[in-house]
């Protein structure tokens, strides 16, 4: 029985004399370590190349993409979740690779939720891109939309109510009525 757990003690005793060698085991990464690739689809490349260029760079993107989703409820948006195996990206797609040397804490997490989703980094930043993208369309479709309702001219009459009555003007307008003239 002693035999066995020689190993196990040899191994708490390397990380006593060694701290520094075992930080990934304490929920940090090292930092400062080389630079980092991500591979991204092809239909991504333009959304990425629009956002690094908003945020500055693709380290400031990946950190903003972190913080967005972090305290989202994601199993929804990973249904390929179930496999215990790491899933990578296809390989029938024309990927597009990305250098860059990312806040360790973020790469970190990164590794993390992959690890937790069984998905590879690329593959859960590719989503995170994905559901950034359609956010993005959808609050475009909505400001598009309002600009068009702000384009429509409203009804001469409009104009020459009175707001005596703001309730009822309120009410009308809400319900979409034309507004006329109150005599009172």
């Amino acid at each position: 029985m002693k035999p066995l757990l020689e190993p196990y003690l040899e191994g708490i005793m390397m990380q006593k004399n060694f701290p520094n060698a075992f930080t990934e085991f304490r929920g940090k990464s090292q930092k400062d370590t080389g630079p980092s690739d991500l591979l991204i689809p092809a239909h991504l490349d333009q959304f990425i190349q629009i956002q690094i260029k908003k945020h500055k760079n693709l380290k400031n993107y990946f950190h903003y993409l972190m913080l967005k989703f972090q305290k989202r409820n994601l199993f929804s948006k990973f249904l390929d979740t179930a496999f215990r195996k790491t899933l990578y990206q296809s390989k029938n797609q024309k990927l597009v690779r990305y250098s860059f040397r990312p806040d360790y804490q973020d790469w970190y997490e990164a590794k993390f939720a992959g690890f937790y989703f069984g998905i590879s980094v690329c593959k859960f930043f590719s989503r995170l891109v994905d559901l950034d993208r359609e956010e993005n369309s959808q609050i475009k479709n909505l400001a598009d939309e309002l600009i068009k309702l702000g384009k429509q001219k409203a009804p001469f009459h409009f104009y020459f109510s009175i707001f005596s009555d703001q309730k009822s003007i309120l009410k009308k307008f809400v319900c979409g009525k034309n507004f006329e003239l109150n005599s009172t």
